[in-house]
């Protein structure tokens, strides 16, 4: 059962389904999962103006990658420093980083799907053309928001995939696409072909209640994950309600803290939030703002945790709604000792 709860919330993470969200409309009719990027800027009109009193920084220093209507940005978490990457005029949906310091995206041309990518170790990066998808721009938007396939990268077989065709039945998007990394072939995904490389091990974590506490525990540690956090206000429907379920996410680098999804309601999908606990006990904080269904949380080297979450929209904004709880995508910032802080208003991000 856990295994299988595994997978589903692995097959969430990797944007299967959409967050709960409203998406502004884009001019080109390209739709991207970001509403608007406001990192370490002040906006005039549509345009992004850095502070003057940024140092700037070339992109082979920038740790992260985020989307604003279709231009891709880099971002220095040391400096906080954002870099626009001006020489793609094509719109960018998606973007993932491959250890051979590259950024892989993909960009709609004449209603197809086309893969690229930026050479980061060049001293001035340009884009180059990778391959064709062969498939159709509108086959990889999901139905039920409007979201575009997360590309994923695949370290075990060096490879990328590209999520196509949505079902209801499913909500999600069922077909994958497959780029080798190695020799370039794309071909069609087959579940017997993507059996799991990983040692059986890396599955194998238990979660047990004692004295009326949760805690998760695996071959590293043993870390309570519900002692200073009450779970019942984030269920938002009692109906739906059920006992408390776990899922490891992932261990921060230095394995002092584990980001967990805690599953509270069922409806269609599962729902909860994402929390932080840390193997000492001083923190267990959960992530305001967020659900467990298509969530994005990534690790930083520094220990840092950075993840979307939500806030509702000002009055002020011209997409406020009084009749409709419209709420803005923000990128929060988790550091090692707890602090949190908003460091960029933008729904889609990716970790070097």
């Amino acid at each position: 059962m856990k295994r299988q709860l595994y997978f589903l919330l692995t097959m969430l993470a990797m944007g299967l389904v959409s967050c709960d969200i409203v998406i502004k409309p884009d001019p080109s009719s390209v739709t991207t999962n970001v509403d608007s990027v406001v990192v370490n800027v002040k906006v005039v009109g549509d345009s992004l103006v850095i502070k003057a009193e940024v140092e700037p920084v070339d992109i082979s220093q920038c740790d992260m990658a985020m989307l604003d209507k279709g231009k891709l940005f880099f971002y220095n978490s040391s400096k906080q420093a954002l870099v626009p990457f001006t020489t793609e005029t094509d719109s960018v949906v998606n973007c993932v980083f491959t250890p051979d310091n590259h950024l892989y995206y993909c960009v709609p041309v004449e209603g197809r799907m086309m893969l690229r990518s930026i050479d980061l170790s060049e001293a001035a990066p340009q884009p180059k053309q990778v391959g064709d998808w062969g498939v159709d721009y509108e086959k990889c938007v999901t139905e039920t928001y409007g979201t575009v396939s997360p590309l994923t990268y695949y370290p075990l077989r060096n490879t990328l995939g590209l999520w196509h065709e949505f079902s209801w039945d499913s909500y999600s998007l069922t077909q994958q696409k497959l780029y080798n990394l190695g020799n370039g072939n794309i071909t069609d995904w087959k579940w017997e072909n993507m059996g799991t490389d990983i040692e059986e091990d890396e599955f194998i974590y238990l979660f047990e209640v004692e004295d009326g506490k949760y805690w998760f525990k695996d071959g590293i540690a043993r870390v309570c994950l519900s002692d200073k956090i009450d779970f019942s206000p984030y269920v938002s429907d009692p109906d739906y309600a059920s006992e408390h379920d776990f899922s490891l996410i992932s261990w921060s680098p230095d394995k002092s803290k584990v980001l967990y999804a805690a599953i509270l309601e069922w409806g269609d999908l599962p729902h909860g939030i994402l929390a932080v606990a840390s193997i000492d006990g001083k923190i267990q904080m959960p992530l305001a703002d967020t659900d467990c269904t298509g969530y994005t949380a990534e690790w930083l080297k520094d220990g840092s945790l950075v993840y979307v979450g939500e806030e509702p929209l000002s009055p002020s904004d011209p997409d406020y709604d009084a009749n409709w709880h419209y709420r803005a995508h923000c990128i929060k910032r988790v550091f090692p000792d707890g602090n949190t802080e908003i460091i960029a208003h933008c729904s889609d991000l990716q970790v070097k």
